[in-house]
Formats: structure tokens, C-alpha cells, sequence
């Protein structure tokens, strides 16, 4: 009868320490790592791996800049074990490393872990452009020669592309150029693009996002230029037209703001000035430029050169060869494309509202992916 009785009352001590509001602590065995993480220039998503069995928050603190938006964890807070994803935008310095601390931290623990990104590095031919809306770009610094193929000369525009296609037309002026509108040949002997007319009366570009209730109404397409279309080389791509107008620059009136351009992102230099052979634009280099920049160091000294060119017509012709004219990724509707053009000094459609038709062929400069 004891044994029973000792029995019963161990049994009752076990069941009054195993109530709810009586268990024992569960030791908290929050973890993060990596906790140093090295990322390149170019960026991308990031992990890191969150173990234990406790609730937590994510906070990023200890900025190495003012900008706080390039890199973006995937949540904030969650519970247990669990991949934090960060997304790393591209380093645009090529001086400054930027770095955040991620600080993971529960109700009784916190932990840190630094990221740190690394520099931009340029290749050759390569030049970085901070556009009006303060990002940073990489562009080339040559034309397409061919599909695929960079010139060699900053000042060379020989090759033209219909919008989203990848054929490389032959660009040369003293042989294709039109009177104005492009309809007939500027001077004897001249002969339209060979193929070109009928390239166009075969071109079919329809606009793939429309909307419901009114199918015939614009919509800006920011990336209507297929990836298996882009004439660009590996790497590098056809940008959009808000990316062209950010480098380039644009303005509010179509004409007369000679004295208003506080938009643009560069200067108008003409045909022989800088040692330059055809007029265009300087970007990237302010609103005075060096005295000794010349074709051959625009590059080094971090500056682009956009070429006069105009585009070739559906006759064949080359058309308004005074204007800077630049394909844009960007599709409005069936007709019309993001085409960018300007003379700097009276005249700038920089969204190809009025000439911007997909059947032309005009100049593609290409950007970094």
C-alpha cells in the first residue's frame, strides 16, 4: 500500500511540472550565415541561411551610402529555419565598394552578417553614363557594324536594324541617301538599300499588350524587343527608350528651346570640332568639354559619342540624316516604335512618336545587361 502511494504522488508532482504554463525553456538556436558575404559589381540575389526553431526580424543597418534601395531582402520577419534572399543592384561606382550589415534577431538572440560589394570594373569599349534619373549605365561605346559585331570607330554608323529584328542593313549615305521624306535619290547615281523596300512591305511587328476596352489605344512595351531578335553581342542588349532619353537627354518642346536645354545630358559638337569627322552628341563629359578630347580618347576619358545618322525609309533610302536617331526596345503600338531623335538644337521627339515606324531601319547602340 505505501509502494501505491508513493507511486500516485511521484505521478502527481510529474503532471503538475508539465502543465503550459510551467514548461521548461526551449533554448533558442537562432543562426546565420554566411557571416561575411563578398558580391560582385554586377550584383544579383544573394543567400542566407537562417536555422533554428525561434521567430525573428530582418533589419539592414550600417549603410556604407545614402541610397538604402540597392539591396532588398525577400521578407523582413519569419519563424524557424529559412533562406533569406537579398537582391543586389549593380554597382555603378568604379571607386567605391558599398557594404550593408544584415542583422538577424530574435526575442532573446541577435545575430550580423556583413555584405560588402565590390567595384565596377570596365572593359574595353565599355563606358559607364549616370543618367538624368541619377542611375548609373553601362553602354558601348561603338555602333553595331553587323549582327552581333561592335565598329571600331566611335564615329562610324554603317549598319541600321529594323525594330525587333536582327538582319543588319548596309548604312552608307554616299550611296543610299534620299532627298527629304527619302522618296527619290539625292543625287545621281544613288540606288535604295538592296532588298530594303521589299523587307518592308513583307514587315509585320503587331503590338502584343493592348487594352481590353479599346484595342487600337498606345501602350508603352518596355522590353517588345525579343531577346532572340537583339542584334546586340553576348552580354549586352538593345535598351529601352526611357534608358536612351535618361543618357541622351530630351525636352519639353518639340522646337525653339535653343535656350532651355537644361535636360539634355551632354553637348552638340559639329563636323570638324574635337577632331570629330561628322556632327553628334558628347555625353557624359558635362556641358564644357575637355579641350583636348578627340575621337581617340573620348572613351578613356569616359565620354560616348552618338553619331548623326537618320534612318532608311520604306523606299530604300536614307532619310533625315542630320537628326541622332536611336532604337528603343520600346513598342507603342503596331506602327510605331520607341525611336529617339534630335539635332540638339530645334528638334527632338525623344519617344519616335511621329517617325518612329518598326519598318524602318535606324542605328542600335547597345547596353549592358
Amino acid at each position: 500500500m505505501k509502494k501505491i502511494l508513493l507511486f500516485a504522488s511521484a505521478a502527481l508532482l510529474l503532471a503538475v511540472s508539465c502543465t503550459p504554463e510551467d514548461k521548461p525553456d526551449v533554448k533558442d538556436t537562432l543562426g546565420l550565415s554566411p557571416v561575411i558575404c563578398n558580391v560582385e559589381a554586377t550584383g544579383g540575389e544573394v543567400e542566407f541561411s537562417i536555422t533554428g526553431n525561434s521567430a525573428w526580424t530582418v533589419e539592414l543597418t550600417e549603410w556604407s551610402t545614402e541610397d538604402t534601395e540597392w539591396c532588398v531582402p525577400n521578407v523582413t520577419e519569419g519563424e524557424g529555419a529559412f533562406t533569406l534572399k537579398l537582391t543586389v543592384s549593380q554597382n555603378t561606382s568604379i571607386t567605391d565598394e558599398r557594404s550593408v550589415v544584415i542583422e538577424v534577431a530574435s526575442e532573446t538572440k541577435s545575430l550580423q552578417a556583413r555584405l560588402t560589394q565590390g567595384t565596377l570594373e570596365l572593359g574595353e569599349g565599355e563606358v559607364l553614363i549616370t543618367g538624368l534619373d541619377g542611375k548609373g549605365r553601362v553602354w558601348s561605346a561603338y555602333n553595331l557594324k553587323d549582327k552581333g559585331v561592335f565598329e571600331t570607330d566611335v564615329q562610324a554608323a554603317t549598319a541600321a536594324f529594323q525594330f525587333n529584328r536582327s538582319k543588319a542593313w548596309p548604312f552608307d549615305p554616299s550611296k543610299n541617301k534620299g532627298v527629304f521624306n527619302g522618296g527619290a535619290p539625292a543625287s545621281e547615281g544613288m540606288v535604295p538599300v538592296d532588298g530594303f523596300v521589299e523587307a518592308c512591305t513583307s514587315y509585320s511587328e503587331p503590338h502584343r499588350k493592348y487594352s481590353e476596352d479599346d484595342p487600337t489605344a498606345p501602350v508603352d512595351d518596355d522590353d517588345a524587343w525579343d531577346d532572340a531578335n537583339d542584334p546586340c553581342p553576348e552580354g549586352w542588349r538593345v535598351p529601352t527608350t526611357w534608358e536612351v532619353i535618361q543618357t541622351l537627354g530630351y525636352t519639353d518642346a518639340p522646337a525653339g528651346f535653343t535656350e532651355d536645354q537644361t535636360h539634355f545630358n551632354g553637348v552638340r559638337v559639329e563636323a570638324g570640332q574635337f577632331g570629330f569627322n561628322v556632327p553628334g552628341f558628347v555625353i557624359g563629359l558635362g556641358k564644357v568639354l575637355p579641350s583636348d578630347l578627340t575621337p581617340q580618347n573620348i572613351t578613356e576619358k569616359g565620354g560616348l559619342f552618338f553619331p548623326q545618322s537618320g534612318w532608311i525609309n520604306s523606299t530604300g533610302y536614307i532619310d533625315r540624316d542630320w537628326l541622332i536617331c536611336l532604337w528603343g526596345a520600346t513598342s507603342h503600338n503596331d506602327g510605331i516604335a520607341g525611336l529617339y531623335l534630335s539635332n540638339w538644337t530645334d528638334y527632338c521627339d525623344h519617344w519616335g512618336w511621329g517617325d518612329g515606324h518598326k519598318e524602318f531601319a535606324t542605328i542600335v547602340r547597345c547596353i549592358k545587361k
